[in-house]
């Protein structure tokens, strides 16, 4: 696959603003977000873009996917809170 530099530069602009106001999870889960949206690839180029490990961004993705997100702290998953779904009807 050939490197797209433009797209490249572009996560890498998104990322400088934003690094310094993510924690750890909060960049895992946005660097999932970036490389999803880019499809195939993308893990590869924001990787490269942003200097995280490939196995990083997979692991968020596996997180987004599965609806969930490791708290801080609590040592095991917990629900993504989505308050415009009820789970019972009204």
């Amino acid at each position: 696959m050939r490197r797209n530099v433009d797209l490249e530069a572009t996560v890498v602009a998104k990322y400088v603003v934003l690094e310094p106001l993510l924690d750890e999870r909060a960049r895992r889960l946005w660097a999932a977000a970036e490389a999803r949206a880019i499809g195939f690839g993308g893990d590869a180029l924001v990787s490269a873009a942003t200097g995280l490990a490939r196995q990083t961004i997979r692991r968020g993705r596996e997180e987004l996917a599965a609806g969930q997100v490791i708290a801080g702290g609590s040592g095991g998953p917990v629900p993504v809170v989505r308050p415009w779904r009820r789970s019972s009807p009204a």
